[in-house]
C-alpha cells in the first residue's frame, strides 16, 4: 500500500511541476538576475552615482596592515 501511495504523490508532484512550468512559459516575462534587479532599484533610488571613481579611504598606520 506504501508503494502505492508513493507513486500516486509522485505523479501528483509531477503535474505541479509541470503546471508551474507551463506557467512560466506563458507569462513571458524574461527573468532577471538579482544582481540586475538590484542595480536597477538602486539606480532608480539615486543610492548608486553615476560616478566610477570608487571612493575608499586610504589605510595609512592602520595596525593590521601594510
Amino acid at each position: 500500500m506504501n508503494a502505492v501511495a508513493v507513486i500516486y504523490v509522485n505523479q501528483h508532484l509531477d503535474s505541479l511541476r509541470a503546471e508551474n512550468h507551463r506557467n512560466r512559459m506563458a507569462s513571458g516575462v524574461a527573468k532577471r538576475s538579482l544582481r540586475s534587479r538590484i542595480s536597477a532599484a538602486a539606480a532608480s533610488l539615486g543610492i548608486v552615482s553615476a560616478d566610477t571613481d570608487v571612493v575608499v579611504p586610504r589605510l595609512t598606520n592602520y595596525p593590521y596592515g601594510g
